[in-house]
C-alpha cells in the first residue's frame, strides 16, 4: 500500500501499556508538528479488523513479544479523512510484564507516561480523548466493546 492511499483506510492507534504501574507509551508527534505526545497509527487493511491490524504491526513491524488486546475499543472520527475512523486500542503484554527495552521497539523517543503525569506537565496529546479514554480503562469505568470518543 502506498501512502498516497492512506486517506481510504480507517487506522488503528495501540496504547501499548504497563498494568501494573498505569503507564503508556508515547511516541513524540513528527518534527514539523507542534510538540506533543502521540500513538503509532497504523493503517488498517481492507477486510481487517482494529485488533488483527494492531497486532499485525507490533508483533511483525515492531517485533513485540506475544500480547494481549483489550476488548475495549475507542472509535474516533478521523479528521483528516472525513469517511474513515480511527480505533484506539489498549495493548499489554501476554507474559507478566514487557522487555525492559520493549519502548525502543516503536521509537527511540518513546517514554513511559501516568495521565497523570502528562496532565501536571500540561503537554499536547493526541488524540486529544486519549487521557480521558485511559482513565476510563484504569478505572473500570468504561464498559467492554466499542465506545466513542467524541
Amino acid at each position: 500500500m502506498n501512502d498516497a492511499h492512506l486517506d481510504d483506510y480507517d487506522v488503528v492507534r495501540p496504547v501499548v501499556i504497563d498494568s501494573s504501574k498505569h503507564l503508556l507509551l508515547l511516541i513524540p508527534s513528527e518534527p514539523e508538528q507542534e510538540t506533543c505526545w502521540t500513538l503509532p497509527t497504523v493503517p488498517m487493511r481492507s477486510g481487517e479488523t482494529c485488533r488483527r491490524a494492531a497486532t499485525r504491526h507490533l508483533r511483525s513491524v515492531a517485533h513485540f513479544p506475544a500480547l494481549r488486546i483489550s476488548p475495549l475499543v475507542g472509535r474516533l472520527s478521523r479528521r483528516d479523512a472525513p469517511q474513515g475512523a480511527q480505533y484506539v486500542l489498549v495493548v499489554r503484554p501476554a507474559a507478566e510484564r514487557w522487555p525492559p527495552s520493549i519502548h525502543f521497539a516503536l521509537a527511540s523517543e518513546a517514554c513511559w507516561w501516568t495521565t497523570t503525569g502528562l496532565r501536571s506537565a500540561g503537554v499536547q496529546v493526541e488524540p486529544a480523548e486519549l487521557l480521558d479514554f485511559m482513565d476510563g480503562y484504569w478505572g473500570g469505568w468504561l464498559p467492554d466493546g466499542e465506545v466513542s470518543l467524541e
